[in-house]
């Protein structure tokens, strides 16, 4: 079977849809996944930190009252499997990345599932932006020419959504590694880091949530 590529998304689906974002560095597998999604008034929001390295972060970060924080591998990713056939709920990310992540590391048929069903939501936002916003050209920006031209803050930008400067793109990776490497350094006590590598470990985690709250408030706004 194909990825998903819909490019229009009913607006019942988009409500119950569980929202992915992978966060983690350049050159090394995702270090955890976001994944966020509504019940009528209730919202949920977990976060699998699946690099080992990064457990004890995790797990100093259990007792967050707004979300669910744990130490996970990928063979825990198929609870989002479960959820979204059990509940018929779409599993959507931003670009392919999720979709692929997870069918690599994710082994056997539920890897290949995730392949299959991971909805792909930029075709839903740039033909929603063709639309609604028909004026608006987005250019490549030099700073991050590898990202192409349709990066999800810009879009952010076009709904309203406002996300604070400190949770902005382009400074998770570098926060993820400053963790990763002190915990090492610690032997793996959070305890023992620095407050301001604590900082960048809390920061980086809430960027996650403001792509994953971020994204369904997207993909809302074009199921209109």
């Amino acid at each position: 079977m194909s990825p998903k590529k819909p490019t229009q998304i009913s607006r019942s689906d988009a409500e119950r849809a569980i929202y992915i974002d992978f966060e983690g560095t350049a050159v090394d597998a995702p270090s955890f996944l976001g994944a966020a999604w509504a019940d009528g008034e209730d919202h949920y929001f977990i976060q699998f930190v699946i690099e080992r390295a990064l457990w004890p972060a995790a797990e100093a970060k259990a007792g967050m009252p707004d979300r669910i924080i744990e130490p996970a591998t990928w063979e825990t990713l198929t609870q989002l499997r479960t959820l979204a056939e059990t509940e018929n709920r779409l599993l959507i990310a931003y670009t392919e990345h999720e979709r692929q992540a997870l069918q690599e590391h994710v082994d056997g048929e539920a890897g290949d599932w995730f392949g299959s069903n991971v909805v792909n939501a930029l075709p839903v936002a740039k033909a929603w932006k063709r639309r609604a916003f028909p004026e608006v050209v987005f250019e490549r920006d030099p700073k991050r020419p590898m990202k192409g031209k349709h990066h999800l803050d810009r879009y952010f930008k076009l709904i309203g959504y406002d996300v604070p400067k400190a949770f902005g793109p382009n400074k998770s990776a570098k926060r993820i590694k400053a963790t990763r490497e002190m915990l090492t350094k610690k032997n793996g006590d959070y305890a023992a880091l620095t407050s301001t590598v604590k900082g960048k470990w809390t920061k980086a985690l809430q960027h996650n949530w403001y792509d994953c709250d971020g994204l369904r408030e997207l993909i809302l706004r074009c199921a209109e």
